[in-house]
């Protein structure tokens, strides 16, 4: 009985030390935490909290079209991070995904972290390019020149889902009376014709508008710093298509030349398919997000004299 009081006293008075060590550590750590959020300067701003909201009472009381995400600049002792919140963290883990493939080129803000739905990547600062050169013209050929020869693949057209999206996006501008009669039926004939028998998928980007990219002061490359115009499985030229109807068309020759020098997939060949497949997706869109005077039906008439022919 004395052993046993004996060895309980000991374990009494071990765990009575242990306990005091215990709580001196997390006075310890607790106090090197809160030094630290002393240290740590942190500050967050949303550029388009103003527009979020007009968009947020859209969604409540109409019909327009919006992403659901929220972008964020957070400053970290004087470092700078863009943190986006996606709508799920299936479309975050894609994005992060396919920003990793390009982690070494420097054509992307580099991936901080993610966690869940949430995407940090790095605050890229440069210039803005207001004004198109060939210097310029030639970066972004570069620039798309290593999209495409990422993990390319060659498909049936007909298996890859796209002709069908193009008739199912015609076939809605004639419901909603965009085209006539005549045009529709032209404009499906004209995407029967220009199908190619293969098509090339693979990365692109998306949204290539010139406030969407960046110099950078000390090496003058570009930067693409809206990352979520990056995906992957696209139709390879799309966003080529989009950069032509916002500002290459003057330099679309140079544009292709340097392009095709590099070891690209060649979906020059069936180039036009791709071009009505964007005006087609590019007009619905339109219309979803409310931009009704951006609409233009005579962007289809190319195609349909190309029918006639």
């Amino acid at each position: 009985m004395q052993n046993k009081l004996t060895y309980t006293g000991f374990v009494g008075r071990s765990f009575v030390l242990a306990h005091g060590r215990l709580l001196r550590s997390r006075r310890k750590k607790s106090s090197n935490v809160d030094l630290m959020s002393r240290r740590v300067g942190v500050t967050q701003k949303s550029p388009f909290l103003l527009k979020r909201f007009r968009y947020l009472l859209s969604r409540l009381y109409g019909t327009r079209l919006q992403k659901d995400k929220s972008l964020h600049y957070v400053t970290i002792n004087g470092q700078r991070f863009k943190r986006i919140i996606l709508c799920d963290s299936y479309l975050a883990a894609q994005l992060e995904r396919a920003l990793e493939q390009f982690s070494d080129s420097g054509y992307f803000p580099q991936v901080i972290t993610r966690y869940e739905r949430e995407l940090w990547v790095e605050f890229v600062d440069g210039e803005r390019t207001h004004t198109v050169d060939e210097g310029f013209v030639e970066k972004v050929a570069d620039f798309y020149a290593n999209l495409y020869s990422n993990q390319p693949r060659s498909v049936n057209a007909l298996e890859s889902g796209f002709p069908q999206r193009l008739n199912r996006d015609l076939h809605f501008l004639r419901q909603i009376g965009l085209l006539d009669e005549r045009s529709s039926q032209d404009l499906d004939a004209a995407a029967k014709t220009l199908t190619p028998e293969t098509l090339w998928l693979g990365f692109d980007y998306t949204d290539p508008v010139l406030k969407n990219f960046v110099v950078r002061p000390q090496d003058q490359s570009i930067c693409a710093i809206d990352v979520d115009g990056l995906s992957g499985d696209q139709l390879i030229g799309m966003g080529v298509m989009k950069a032509c109807a916002r500002w290459l068309q003057p330099f679309e020759g140079p544009f292709f030349e340097r392009v095709a020098r590099q070891r690209v997939p060649d979906f020059r060949a069936y180039l036009p398919f791709v071009k009505l497949c964007f005006v087609a997706k590019w007009t619905k869109q339109f219309f979803f997000e409310r931009k009704w005077k951006a609409m233009d039906p005579s962007l289809f008439d190319e195609f349909r004299n190309r029918s006639d022919t």
